[in-house]
């Protein structure tokens, strides 16, 4: 039986019938093998990402082509699964503008209370026993410009922490990890770990953008990801201040292998060496998986 649905969000779509608003990103036009133009689009709202197409005898009207990347859409169209997964032909698509559409919908931030996630990394720096590793820190925290893009930066596109500070509740959330290593693991230098869980994502501030209502891949990105700017940007205010390089050696350490061991494939340039690095590696995986897991529950 189809199903005739009317603004329903993404988590709760079923096979049939849909007339609803989504957000636009990734928009291509591509080309069939008979040559027929079609739309091959991410529509999103705050729960979730489905994969929408539209087809055509031949060009797509300009009404299509004049719609970018951010917009938000009213969609009419039908609700498929293909190779296991829900999929939207659409056979009308109009766009909206700002009063026909509550912002709430579409904008995904972070249900975490910003300043108290804030206070965790704040406490642990005003805390931290190693002066060169807390003026490190303070040098980026006391920086209300970088501060702020950081407590609204989003830690994904997709999988976890994709949302306005997602960010800032990944990392605090990885520090608390940490912390709680450190009491069964005494043995481990406390002030470096901390200093590599509040760092180990910052190059995530550079490498995401919100467009619109979608938040996408920059340039640097694309190019670069977010490991090496973190590097990057440690490097960069360490020469700033008073600090050894050996101290900057191990906080770039951690960043550069909190991926796990490099035969992993997820990303890190270097595998864990220093017993801080396979702590923060453990810390960050089991974050992000158990984000995973609950958002699936949703």
């Amino acid at each position: 039986m189809n199903q005739k649905l009317e603004d329903e969000f993404v988590k709760n779509l079923k096979g049939g019938s849909i007339l609803s608003k989504f957000a636009i990103s990734n928009k291509t036009i591509k080309l069939t093998k008979h040559g027929n133009e079609y739309l091959d689009v991410t529509l999103s709202d705050k729960t979730g990402k489905i994969t929408g197409r539209m087809f055509s005898n031949g060009k797509l009207n300009s009404m299509i082509q004049q719609i970018e990347n951010g917009d938000i859409c009213t969609i009419r169209g039908n609700i498929e699964e293909y190779q296991g997964r829900l999929n939207l032909k659409i056979s009308e698509m109009i766009g909206c503008s700002a009063e026909e559409f509550d912002k709430k919908d579409f904008l995904n931030s972070s249900e975490k209370n910003t300043d108290k996630l804030m206070e965790v990394i704040a406490d642990t720096i005003n805390q931290m026993k190693n002066p060169q590793l807390k003026n490190l820190l303070k040098l980026f925290f006391d920086d209300e410009k970088f501060k702020n893009e950081f407590c609204s930066a989003p830690a994904a596109v997709r999988m976890h922490h994709n949302y306005i500070g997602g960010l800032l509740e990944h990392t605090s959330q990885v520090l608390i990890l940490c912390k709680t290593i450190c009491q069964n693991y005494p043995e481990l230098d406390n002030d470096l770990l901390f200093t590599g869980a509040i760092l180990h994502d910052i190059g995530k501030m550079k490498i995401y953008r919100q467009n619109g209502f979608s938040i996408e891949y920059t340039e640097d990105g694309l190019l670069l990801e977010h490991i090496y700017i973190s590097a990057q940007m440690v490097k960069e205010r360490a020469n700033k201040i008073l600090i050894s390089e050996e101290t900057v050696k191990k906080v770039i350490h951690l960043i550069l292998s909190h991926h796990g061991d490099v035969s992993n494939g997820w990303g890190s340039a270097v595998s864990p060496f220093l017993p801080e690095a396979t702590a923060l590696h453990y810390a960050d995986n089991l974050d992000a998986k158990v984000k995973i897991a609950l958002d699936k529950q949703k």
